[in-house]
């Protein structure tokens, strides 16, 4: 499955180069975005609002296996889990690394839209 990267990941943010030159497609989830203290994204998932971010084609497991500890999965920070990510007029099934409502509200302002180098400023 495609990786849905809404932060650091996406297209031109600086740590894109760990997925290389994979296929990237715009395309937006239903949820929340919050700006950590940590000077990172949390993404949390429902709502009415859409996220903007990227769909990354051709990641192999071993590839997620090293985005899962870069993303601090076992340290309970992010899960990695199935989402439907809109691309267009389809609904495309991806992964992406989405944080605790609770946590992502205690340490993070909400942000809209998309994750920008305006977004950044705490």
């Amino acid at each position: 499955m495609p990786l849905f990267a809404y932060g650091t990941l996406m297209s031109g943010e600086n740590q894109a180069g760990l997925l290389g030159g994979r296929r990237r497609e715009s395309a937006s989830v239903l949820g929340e975005l919050y700006h950590l203290r940590a000077g990172y994204p949390a993404l949390v998932l429902g709502g009415r609002e859409r996220v903007s971010g990227e769909l990354v084609y051709g990641i192999p497991e071993a590839l997620y296996q090293i985005l899962d500890m870069y993303e601090g999965t076992s340290e309970g920070l992010y899960e990695r889990v199935p989402i439907l990510a809109i691309h267009g007029l389809r609904s495309v099934r991806s992964w992406a690394y989405v944080m605790d409502a609770s946590r992502a509200r205690r340490d993070g302002r909400r942000i809209t839209g998309r994750w920008t180098g305006v977004s950044r400023g705490w």
